[in-house]
């Protein structure tokens, strides 16, 4: 595929202006029909450019947001502009133990924990949100299933453009490893009118849904602590009913 970059911050600003607002709204609405009560700190990890964590912000006391790429936190600081509502910090999943232990709520969307190498830090990461969250505190994320790396992302293709910008995207998944390479490139319209062209490649992986209660358990959360749900939290998820669903969504509390 040539000279990729695996760096996704350099597109963010183009990827944000195609992207499905609409997940954002629905990630908001499991998150706010989650709790019994506001949440007066939260803790948002890879926060990106900040879409997910400024729709939240209106609901709860405070936010901090962290994200490993200080490119893509400079947009969600733009985007913010003078209203200092969110602390974002760059931070990596891995190791967050330079922040706060007593977060009511601990947020990590976008299949964000996909891009991680193995599960081994998966299993790392979700210790790491558990440790954040105060006794009460609730974990909410999301996962791509399976089905959906194995056999939705094989082969698929997308392409979107407006008048300064264009978006080809297409996937391919690795058989029975439940793994997809995304392949983006932008093209953006420079001050000279030219357009400046960049490629980046993105690597996804997903588990059997007993890799991740196992980390959940390993963590510390209890088995009838925790909840997985389909469709954005509408309902509880069912392995024979829902085995063509796209993502488990995670619901725990400490």
């Amino acid at each position: 595929m040539g000279n990729r970059r695996m760096s996704f911050a350099e597109i963010a600003h183009i990827y944000d202006r195609f992207n499905e607002l609409d997940a954002y709204e629905a990630w908001l609405d499991f998150t706010l029909n989650s709790l019994n009560k506001q949440p007066k700190k939260v803790l948002d990890v890879a926060c990106g450019t900040g879409w997910f964590t400024q729709l939240l912000a209106p609901f709860v006391g405070s936010i901090t947001a962290v994200d490993i790429d200080e490119n893509m936190l400079k947009i969600a600081k733009k985007e913010q502009g003078d209203a200092q509502t969110i602390d974002y910090q760059v931070g990596d999943m891995l190791d967050m133990s330079n922040l706060d232990q007593d977060f009511n709520l601990v947020t990590c969307y976008a299949d964000s924990l996909c891009f991680l190498e193995n599960a081994t830090q998966v299993g790392q990461a979700l210790s790491e949100m558990y440790q954040r969250l105060q006794a009460g505190g609730t974990l909410l994320f999301d996962v791509w299933t399976p089905y959906q790396i194995n056999e939705v992302f094989d082969g698929f293709n997308y392409f979107d453009s407006d008048e300064t910008a264009a978006i080809l995207w297409d996937s391919e998944s690795t058989p029975g490893q439940n793994k997809v390479n995304h392949y983006l490139t932008v093209f953006e319209q420079t001050e000279t009118l030219q357009y400046k062209r960049v490629d980046v490649e993105l690597t996804e992986r997903t588990y059997p849904l007993e890799i991740y209660l196992k980390a959940l358990i390993a963590a510390g959360f209890e088995s009838d602590k925790i909840e997985v749900l389909v469709d954005y939290g509408a309902s509880l998820y069912h392995k024979r009913k829902d085995k063509e669903t796209d993502r488990w969504f995670f619901r725990c509390v400490k």
